[in-house]
């Protein structure tokens, strides 16, 4: 009995001691599980990330702003505070947007018809000399044309060793089309102001910026302000068709008169004025843009009639190709080479609504793949617009196929306008189109000719052809260091947070403002002045976004504090800049 006790005794203990075992396993393994959970959504598991890090991104400027402002600061206030010059600003910008400059795609080029750019320009023209007598005839300033309508004003410098300033913007509007016109508030062209807003084409895009820089041109000449560096408004007068006959004659104009490199800033319309992220209050000066490319892919296959059609016409075909592009997209990415970048991590630095694992990703980005992929998803999945500020876009926009209902196409082609991340190139994304389309090709049997060069050899099928109609490569990146950041920056703070946010019905009042480095999705005529400085900054300040705004789309519109922001971001900063170039005399 006691040796079989015994055994049984042995028997117990050794699958006690199992059990134990099995129990210890299955907690350690819990307890690995928890702390991978944990330390992947804390991100702690970067040893390469030093939090000290954190301290320094994202630097803030203090407030910078002229002497005037403390010494005598009634015109700024005036321009921020003032009712009758609230009134009598909006009226000069009422009137601008009643003058039509609609521009369309089709538009002759100048020399081709000069009537029809004449009748719609000179009446603008004419508007501004009468509106703005004083800079039209002061005697150091002088106002020259290109290419016809391009406009060109120049308050010549104290100083001529020193770096001229060029501030712009554009003459023409998108058009309106005529079945929407029932849909707006006011019509598009009446410049109404109701007190608060200002309606109309071009009330936000943006002629509120170019009347807004001469009436802080006015308001600087009644200051008995005299610049040390020459000053230039530059206006083209095609901007929303690419700027080919505005300002690439006006970049042509300048460089030629005072060189390659040869300014000190460049700043135009752009980047987001203020944008509410995550509890972060933020304006964000563009120092970079996307490129962008129009893609045309044709296809070419044998003809008949419609009553015995192949399996797939072009058509179907070529709906095969578009569907491989959209369910296809380009990878996100996520660097230090775009300002978008910055901008988040200036959102994770400052947030207290960030996820913290998000916060940790974003901060941690540059240092860790794990990191990195969080972030992109993260962002890849906030919006369109984030989604696009970090990877490159395929938007399918014109398609054209058959011509008779009983006949096979036998060539249809679509337009692909792609626009190219900031790290990435046009090579690199017509080399992702090319391998779509021999996907395609490969399937049906076709031949594919890029440009005039052979990829594929044609076939009894038919053949794709491959063009690109315009390229423009991503822009140069503006640095966001240096003194000519610092002073930009720092009067975005000024004029924000020491004026506008100073009223007590502001939405913002007593508000704080993070400046950040930014991107938008599109393009503006700063692609003319990349020679002329790597100080560009696209940004127009203000409340209200364009898409708030409802730029190019039915009831733009501003709120006019924006339009008395820009005014007063204007005459705070150029007389700034004058101080410092007196300081370093």
């Amino acid at each position: 009995m006691d040796i079989i006790d015994k055994k049984h005794v042995n028997a117990g203990q050794k699958r006690s001691i199992a059990q134990k075992l099995a129990r210890t396993s299955m907690i350690l393994i819990f307890i690995g599980l928890f702390i991978r959970f944990y330390l992947i959504n804390s991100q702690s598991t970067d040893t390469y990330f030093n939090f000290e890090v954190e301290k320094s991104l994202c630097q803030q400027y203090d407030y910078k702003y002229p002497k005037s402002f403390i010494d005598n600061n009634s015109v700024v206030l005036k321009i921020i505070n003032d009712p009758f010059f609230r009134n009598q600003s909006a009226l000069k910008l009422s009137k601008a947007v009643q003058i039509k400059t609609d521009t369309y795609d089709e538009d002759p080029l100048v020399e081709e018809d000069p009537k029809y750019w004449e009748d719609k320009f000179k009446p603008f023209h004419n508007y501004l000399k009468s509106t703005f007598p004083k800079i039209w005839n002061h005697p150091n300033i002088t106002i020259e044309t290109v290419n016809g309508w391009g406009l060109i004003v120049t308050w010549k410098g104290e100083n001529k060793d020193l770096k001229p300033i060029l501030l712009t913007a554009h003459q023409d509007v998108v058009p309106t089309q005529p079945s929407t016109l029932k849909d707006w508030t006011y019509p598009p062209y009446d410049g109404h102001y109701d007190g608060e807003k200002l309606w109309g084409r071009g009330s936000a895009d943006c002629k509120n910026l170019l009347i807004g820089l001469l009436e802080s041109g006015e308001e600087l000449i009644n200051f008995g302000f005299k610049p040390k560096r020459t000053v230039i408004y530059a206006f083209g007068f095609d901007e929303e068709l690419g700027g080919e006959r505005g300002a690439k004659y006006i970049s042509q104009f300048l460089v030629d008169k005072y060189g390659k490199d040869s300014f000190y800033i460049v700043v135009d319309e752009g980047g987001q004025s203020i944008a509410y992220e995550n509890g972060v209050l933020l304006a964000l000066p563009g120092t970079g843009e996307k490129g962008a490319t129009d893609i045309v892919i044709g296809l070419n296959t044998p003809g008949g009639h419609s009553s015995v059609p192949p399996n797939h016409t072009s058509i179907g075909i070529i709906s095969k190709l578009i569907s491989l592009i959209e369910d296809n997209p380009f990878e996100s990415i996520f660097s230090p080479k775009n300002p978008t970048f910055h901008e988040w991590q200036c959102i994770a630095k400052y947030s207290n609504e960030l996820p913290r694992h998000i916060k940790h990703a974003i901060l941690n980005a540059e240092y860790s793949a794990i990191s990195n992929k969080i972030a992109r998803d993260y962002l890849s999945k906030q919006s369109l617009i984030t989604k696009y500020l970090i990877s490159t876009s395929s938007a399918i926009d014109i398609i054209h196929g058959g011509v008779k209902s009983n006949a096979l196409p036998e060539y249809v082609e679509v337009l692909i306008n792609h626009r190219i991340a900031i790290e990435s190139t046009f090579k690199e994304t017509l080399k992702s189109d090319i391998s779509k389309v021999k996907t395609i090709a490969d399937k049906f049997d076709l031949g594919i000719i890029l440009n005039d060069d052979t990829i594929k050899n044609k076939t009894k099928n038919g053949y794709f052809t491959i063009k690109a109609n315009s390229v423009l490569e991503p822009a140069p990146i503006t640095p966001t260091t240096g003194k000519v950041w610092e002073l930009f920056s720092g009067n975005i703070r000024h004029v924000y947070e020491q004026l506008a946010f100073k009223d007590p019905k502001s939405p913002y009042f007593n508000k704080s403002v993070i400046v950040a480095p930014g991107i938008a999705t599109g393009n503006t005529d700063t692609k003319y002045y990349w020679n002329l400085t790597n100080n560009i900054y696209r940004y127009r300040p203000g409340l209200t976004t364009s898409v708030e705004a409802h730029a190019h789309g039915v009831d733009e519109h501003i709120l006019f504090d924006s339009h008395l922001q820009i005014i007063a971001f204007y005459f705070e900063y150029l007389q700034m800049i004058n101080e410092q170039d007196s300081e370093n005399d």
